[in-house]
């Protein structure tokens, strides 16, 4: 159902993404990031098929209702025109498996953009807030974007200058100060790292690994060493328990997962993963895929050249100068042997015999010491911050 209603000088568009009419809103939905960043050189965007799928390559559009994801959540989208042209956007959505495993009532907006104006952004916040309420939510919780646990959380509050990374998303500088004036406090800020990959390795911890190795007889395989369809279950089985506790995450089913790692196997450097076990257990796994963000910088400004970076993505994932480590887990009960510095040494032993220049290390919790400590000892620099917002929803 779409839904229309004039705010002085502002015409506010309500809908979802079922009917014809709706999906054609949704491209004007989608386009608006192709003009608000016209003129920002560190804004690369994601395909257009990322948003409405492109069935001939295999990819499904976050947007989609097949998208595995609206089986347990609900979805509205809003833009706000002024004479006819989208002057912001956002959409607002219940993920019901959130709210279950965290025992919560809250709800999101993400894919927020927005012109320089509160008078704007307060109408897409108002919007969503209201239709969250409607969804019986108690708060309002962004921006998240799609996928949820694979894209970075919050908007972009430091690192404007650093250098693009797969699903790490750029904003305007303005969104977080806009945010606080409608409301909104700092729920938690996740961080990012960059570690060049050819420097000299560290003494410590080669020393440290191997430690570990020899003390609890840890056995190391690669990607290959096993069947794809074991490798999905041991990872999922890892990566839901290892992250549970941690903010915000929402365990995977294992469909869910199985298409994650089906998209993934389109761009991926199998040598970038490593698995642990011990006593023939698979006790945890690291990985990292290219930086296909290298090869979707865009063609001008020519919207028809679409299909152009979607072979340039994947043929030239094997060409990136650098990889994104953003796939590991270590099962609870193998905790706090040291097991994660055995797989960054392993990784780094390979990523040396290459020609990846440089790994970014996120995105991880401000309060996470443990891989925090880990950044320090890989002299791992500092490169983007995400904050988090939210604020309660009135009764």
């Amino acid at each position: 159902m779409i839904e229309k209603a004039q705010h002085g000088e502002f015409e506010l568009i309500s809908f979802g993404n079922e009917s014809k009419q709706e999906r054609k809103l949704l491209k004007q939905f989608v386009s608006f990031h192709w003009i608000h960043y016209k003129n920002d050189s560190q804004y690369v965007p994601l395909l257009d098929y990322e948003y409405h799928g492109f069935r001939l390559i295999g990819i499904t559009g976050f947007f989609e209702p097949r998208n595995l994801f609206f089986k347990h959540a609900v979805m509205r989208f809003f833009m706000v025109l002024k004479d006819g042209n989208v002057v912001g956007r956002c959409n607002a959505f219940v993920n019901y498996c959130h709210n279950e495993h965290w025992k919560e009532k809250t709800g999101f907006f993400g894919q927020f953009e927005c012109i320089e104006d509160d008078g704007v952004a307060k109408l897409l916040i108002d919007q969503a807030t209201d239709y969250l309420k409607e969804q019986g939510m108690d708060t309002v919780r962004g921006p998240q974007n799609l996928p949820v646990n694979d894209a970075t959380p919050g908007f972009l509050t430091k690192g404007f200058d650093s250098r693009p990374v797969m699903y790490y998303h750029y904003n305007k500088p303005y969104y977080a100060a806009m945010a606080e004036r409608l409301g909104f406090k700092v729920a938690k800020r996740v961080l990012s790292w960059e570690v060049e990959v050819q420097r000299p390795m560290e003494e410590k911890l080669v020393s440290i690994g191997q430690k570990v190795i020899d003390r609890y007889g840890v056995s190391i395989e690669q990607w290959g060493d096993r069947p794809l369809d074991v490798r999905k279950k041991e990872m999922l089985k890892i990566y839901n328990a290892a992250w549970n506790e941690n903010y915000g995450f929402v365990p995977f089913t294992q469909e869910e997962f199985d298409q994650i790692i089906d998209d993934m196997m389109l761009i991926m450097d199998k040598k970038l993963f490593i698995f642990l076990y011990i006593k023939g257990e698979c006790a945890a796994f690291f990985g990292g895929v290219p930086n296909v963000s290298e090869n979707l910088y865009r063609i001008g400004n020519f919207r028809h050249l679409e299909l152009i970076r979607a072979i340039k993505l994947i043929i030239g994932a094997k060409r990136s100068n650098g990889f994104r480590l953003g796939y590991l887990g270590v099962d609870p009960k193998f905790r706090h042997l040291g097991l994660d510095g055995v797989m960054l040494w392993k990784q780094k032993d390979y990523t040396k015999t290459t020609k990846y220049t440089y790994c970014d290390m996120g995105w991880v919790l401000e309060d996470n010491k443990m891989t925090v400590r880990l950044t320090k000892i890989v002299d791992a620099k500092d490169s983007k911050t995400y904050t988090i917002y939210e604020k309660n929803i009135e009764s």
